[in-house]
């Protein structure tokens, strides 16, 4: 019918949720009050969804899907292309592009009283460190210290969001070299670097 207002769609009040979760936390995420934001009836979620319960399983896999705190594919296993993967994973955190750090949080802090929100996030922390600890074996480091050194990168990462530190991008770019060599190794990161210098002068060469 002409003049119609379209059906929201699934994908609609995933993200409506998502904006409600940052905003007022699980508490927020009542039908009635998610179709007064999108300005329909009750009735429209129970087309798109079966029960609340089937709701918040959707909500974490979109979490689990857009919310990406790293690059999706993996950091290559030698040194100086690893050193890439890890520059435009630091540039997505940077820049959030990819990584809602609201939205992670928003979802940590439901997991302190859902059970599906705290295996979700237990699944994603497992899958993060283990991807920042093929990273650090990349660059030089013995199996064990590539494992701390992950979990010293990804809690302080967490930790800076958590603690609601406010800085501008270009802050942030400014301090990032600085954390880097901190939390990553200097020593091990310059070593990785000379490689990789010398190889692309081999190939301008």
């Amino acid at each position: 019918m002409v003049g119609r207002t379209p059906k929201n769609t699934q994908q609609d009040w995933i993200e409506a949720a998502q904006r409600t979760l940052v905003d007022e936390g699980i508490a927020g995420l009542k039908v009635d009050r998610l179709a007064n934001r999108l300005g329909v009836t009750r009735g429209g979620f129970y087309h798109n969804f079966k029960d609340r319960d089937e709701f918040l399983d959707c909500i974490i896999r979109h979490w689990e899907k857009s919310c990406r705190f790293l690059p999706s594919d993996p950091p290559p296993a030698r040194g100086p292309d690893a050193i890439g993967w890890f520059n435009r994973a630091i540039d997505r955190l940077i820049e959030s592009d990819g990584y809602d750090y609201r939205f992670d949080l928003a979802v940590r802090e439901w997991a302190r009283a859902d059970k599906r929100a705290e295996w979700a996030v237990e699944r994603a922390d497992r899958e993060r460190l283990v991807t920042l600890q093929k990273f650090f074996e990349a660059i030089g480091y013995d199996r064990e210290h590539a494992a701390i050194r992950a979990r010293v990168f990804y809690y302080h990462q967490i930790g800076y969001y958590a603690m609601g530190v406010r800085e501008s991008i270009p802050e942030r770019r400014r301090n990032a070299q600085l954390y880097i060599d901190i939390l990553c190794g200097e020593e091990a990161l310059a070593a990785v670097r000379s490689v990789a210098e010398k190889q692309r002068k081999a190939r301008a060469g």
